[in-house]
């Protein structure tokens, strides 16, 4: 026999002696009276004493059974004997709550934690399979929460166990894996509570089967809270824990461009980060780099601090437009899942660049425009078109653009201003240089407006800076920012022969803003700013204080800024940085929807699917649905990381390729768990039974059996009538007579 509430066994038994206590205490309270009387009394009570005797202690006994009749009610005794049937009914549901999550994939010597817990259903469905009376099994896994929103049910739902049922779990436990979801037990435990609740006559038992990783379960009250009420719905809450050990583990976190893709054929620089979730420094780690299936240099992490984070930059370049990829992977270790990953974009053959030239001669475009896309067998990425102000009118066009310049621009009417600043505000980016035709008081009414515009500075009028035989310093003073990366070094060459003649001025009236979103990223040697930086809405602004052309205008020469031999490098980096929300690219996460469009007028309705090498399928071929004038792709939720290769047929031109990367949730894979102990802390009031996974054997009885609950009550009922009647015989209450 064993007991749904065990935990009220230890409270209810020790009651037991409550009806014997108060007995004697009655016994106590008796007085001895000397009266002459008493002696006829004690005659007769000698002659019955052993009958007295024997209704006290029969009374006793019956009280006694009466309060453990009600203990063992309360417990939930479930009898394993088939002399059970004669006593017992309901059916026993058995839910099971799987963890499947990739941290269940943690291995050790010849087994893993998902082996464990698919071991321990085992266990359970075979002693149930036994019992004799009706047995239901409900088997729910941590990855399908998401999709029972969706009317998904879960992977065996309130199915009558038997036979068949068990040898068709056996063999879907056999080929059953871990995901490559992170879902945690809340989301679990709130679909649990979600299932129907269990009827009158229907004892459910729980079993939440899982690593417990402490990082879920340290400071969840809301789990706790959840965690009692699912106990509330249910006879008997089991938690089995699959690992007995914290093993260190290595993860990567992050493979992208430092600053957005670049077109094809121009360096690009990407950030590989790599978590170290172990207890200690993991040295001379390196990581395998593939680019399109081909090796690149690997990239070796000289140390990765305990319970860290490293991450290192390195370079790649696409030699072509189109679908391209890259996989990085770490050695083996506990957890292989989060040992890869990937990155795909679609590699444009240049970025187009619109040059906004005001400058009288057009001289600043072609500067600009020169060192841009200088022509030859150069390949800088960028293709600059030049145009008047009164393009900005055209903004179905402007999001077609990486980057706008404004060069040396007067003003603009009202509509381009605000086309201006839609643009920027959607996440483009706007590099402004200033020069003798700029009207100041329009930039300042206008473009600053009190700070709110997209202007970062107040100007004043153009200044000269002068001349100071005295100092050493170069007349444009950079900071550390990324781009001025090209003049770094302890000397500063390329700084040493930039001269700025004439620049404009900020107004003594403007400070630099606290809140953080201008910054001054270079500076004049008289402390005056150079170059400004302002973040508006989604995009950036960077205003240049001086002319770009180094042609002389009726102040003279302003700077040769443009003729500096880094300028070239120093062009792209800029467009780069303003350009770099535009030139994103698609991340995808383990479990989100895959979906994207086509253009009706460019492609055919048919596309063919590649799922990634990490998901087992076929090929398949979707015929997307047509909304207004595109195809909606859809191959719902990404469930495996790697990567999803989509074949295209364009109505002219050759057949395309589009790859999607899906990369697993990282963190995860901290392998630290919650022990017994601190399982205990963090659920107290929460009635549970706690069991190691290696701890759950074959002949474990608290899985099943016929319940005595109905059968006790009952009982209790007979008990107390017995002993209502007892307690008045052996009472000394007189019969009523006529005269009464």
């Amino acid at each position: 026999m064993s007991f749904l509430f065990q935990s009220l066994l230890a409270v209810g038994l020790p009651l037991l002696a409550l009806p014997l206590l108060i007995h004697l205490i009655n016994l106590r309270r008796h007085r001895r009276v000397a009266w002459a009387a008493m002696d006829f009394l004690l005659e007769s009570q000698k002659r019955n004493k052993k009958w007295i005797f024997l209704r006290q202690l029969l009374l006793l006994l019956l009280r006694t059974a009466v309060v453990a009749s009600v203990v063992l009610m309360l417990a939930g005794p479930v009898l394993r004997s088939q002399w059970g049937r004669f006593f017992g009914q309901g059916t026993t549901h058995h839910l099971i709550l799987l963890d499947d999550s990739y941290s269940m994939a943690d291995s050790w010597e010849r087994s893993n934690a998902f082996d464990e817990a698919k071991r321990v259903v085992s266990t359970v469905i075979d002693q149930a399979s036994h019992q004799a009376h009706p047995q239901k099994l409900t088997l729910l896994r941590f990855s399908k929460v998401a999709e029972l929103s969706a009317g998904a049910v879960p992977d065996i739902d309130q199915r009558t166990l038997d036979r068949t049922l068990f040898d068709e779990v056996e063999s879907t436990l056999s080929n059953m894996q871990h995901s490559s979801s992170a879902a945690g037990p809340l989301e679990t435990i709130h679909a649990a509570l979600s299932l129907p609740e269990p009827s009158e006559d229907e004892a459910r038992i729980v079993y939440l089967v899982s690593d417990f990783r402490r990082k879920q379960w340290s400071e969840e009250n809301q789990l706790r809270q959840k965690l009692s009420e699912l106990r509330g719905q249910s006879a008997q809450l089991v938690l089995v824990q699959c690992v007995e050990q914290t093993r260190p583990n290595l993860a990567i976190t992050r493979l992208q461009p430092e600053a957005g893709i670049r077109a094809a054929g121009v360096e690009t620089w990407f950030e590989l980060s790599v978590a170290n979730y172990g207890d200690q420094a993991a040295r001379a780690t390196p990581v395998t780099v593939l680019q399109d299936g081909h090796k690149l240099p690997a990239v070796v992490f000289d140390e990765i601090p305990a319970n860290g984070e490293a991450t290192l930059r390195f370079r790649s370049t696409f030699p072509n437009a189109g679908a391209h990829q890259l996989q990085a992977t770490l050695e083996r270790d506990a957890v292989g899942t989060d040992n890869v990953r990937y990155f795909a974009c679609q590699v444009p053959a240049t970025f187009p660049v619109l040059l906004i030239d005001g400058s009288v001669d057009r001289d600043d475009g072609y500067y600009l425009r020169t060192a841009l896309n200088p022509g030859g067998s150069a390949t800088p990425g960028w293709s600059p078109q030049v145009e008047p102000p009164s393009f900005l009118r055209k903004h179905d066009r402007l999001n077609e653009f990486a980057a706008i310049c404004l060069l040396d621009v007067a003003r603009l009417d009202e509509p381009e201003v605000v086309a201006l600043e839609d643009y920027v505000r959607a996440g483009g980016g706007v590099a402004m240089f200033l020069g003798p035709n700029v009207q100041r008081s329009f930039y300042n009414e206008r473009l600053y407006s009190d700070g709110e515009g997209m202007l970062p500075v107040l100007l004043d009028i153009p200044s000269q800076l002068l001349e100071d035989e005295l100092s050493v310093k170069s007349d444009v003073v950079v900071s550390d920012h990324a781009l001025f990366r090209v003049f770094g070094g302890q000397r500063n060459s390329f700084l040493a022969v930039a001269r700025v003649n004439f620049y404009y001025a900020t107004d003594p009236a403007w400070q630099l803003p606290a809140e953080g979103t201008t910054r001054i990223l270079a500076h004049l040697r008289n402390r005056a700013p150079f170059v400004v930086e302002k973040q508006f809405g989604a995009g950036r602004v960077v205003v240049q204080m001086s002319k770009l052309s180094p042609r002389t205008t009726e102040l003279g020469i302003w700077s040769n800024w443009s003729l500096n031999p880094v300028f070239p490098v120093y062009a792209n980096e800029l467009i780069g940085l303003l350009s770099s929300s535009r030139r994103q690219f698609e991340q995808h996460r383990v479990g989100q929807p895959i979906d994207f469009s086509l253009s009706q007028a460019e492609y055919e309705p048919e596309v063919r699917v590649r799922p990634p090498e990490s998901q087992v399928g076929e090929i398949q071929t979707l015929f997307p649905r047509a909304e207004e004038d595109s195809y909606q792709i859809n191959v719902g939720a990404g469930k495996a990381s790697g990567v999803w290769k989509f074949e295209l047929q364009p109505r002219e031109g050759e057949p395309e390729s589009r790859l999607v990367a899906v990369n697993i949730v990282p963190g995860e894979g901290d392998l630290h768990h919650a022990d017994r102990a601190q399982l205990a802390q963090q659920l107290q009031g929460v009635d549970y039974e706690y069991s190691l996974a290696s701890q759950m054997v074959a002949h474990d009885d608290r899985l099943a059996g016929f319940r005595l609950s109905d059968t006790l009550l009952y009982f209790l009922a007979v008990l107390l009538l017995i002993e209502q009647w007892l307690a008045y015989r052996a009472s000394y209450h007189t019969r009523a007579t006529a005269n009464d």
